[in-house]
């Protein structure tokens, strides 16, 4: 990949859409739970490294891939608290305030250098939103992401 180190997708968001590629086909079916637990130990590994790379769009991206993978295999519980991860790591970045005016809590991310990096951002933060809302009618328990919280506007 000709991308920077900052913007090439990390190896664990690789690994989450092999995953569910793999998945939903007959051909590499036999593989998907292989790209999942890759998936998995590239994704905690970055968090156990102390540094903290792994807060960015492309993990949250990532966590949302592994649990919507959980979900589809029926792994409820493990699903539950990855989507939890990937909700609160959203909320980290602040991907629920991108249209607010003002900043309520510290940046994590610098500004969006372009129309497509803000709209990828965006659809990050939905995703997680229907994570979260998913998990919370399946299951009962209460829900992360407050919708007053959100400042976001349509396109």
């Amino acid at each position: 990949m000709n991308l920077s180190p900052y913007t090439r997708p990390s190896v664990a968001l690789r690994y989450a859409m092999w995953a569910n590629a793999a998945s939903a086909t007959d051909k590499y079916k036999d593989l998907h739970t292989h790209f999942y637990a890759r998936a998995r130990k590239y994704a905690e590994a970055d968090e156990e490294t102390g540094r903290h790379k792994y807060i960015n769009v492309r993990h949250a991206q990532a966590w949302l891939l592994i649990c919507t993978y959980e979900y589809k295999m029926m792994h409820f519980p493990h699903a539950w608290l990855t989507t939890g991860r990937a909700t609160r790591l959203t909320q980290m970045l602040g991907l629920h305030r991108l249209d607010g005016l003002g900043m309520d809590a510290k940046q994590t991310i610098p500004e969006s250098s372009d129309w497509s990096e803000k709209e990828e951002r965006r659809r990050t933060f939905w995703m997680a939103f229907i994570k979260d809302r998913h998990g919370s009618i399946g299951t009962g328990w209460p829900m992360i992401i407050d919708e007053r919280d959100v400042c976001i506007s349509d396109l």
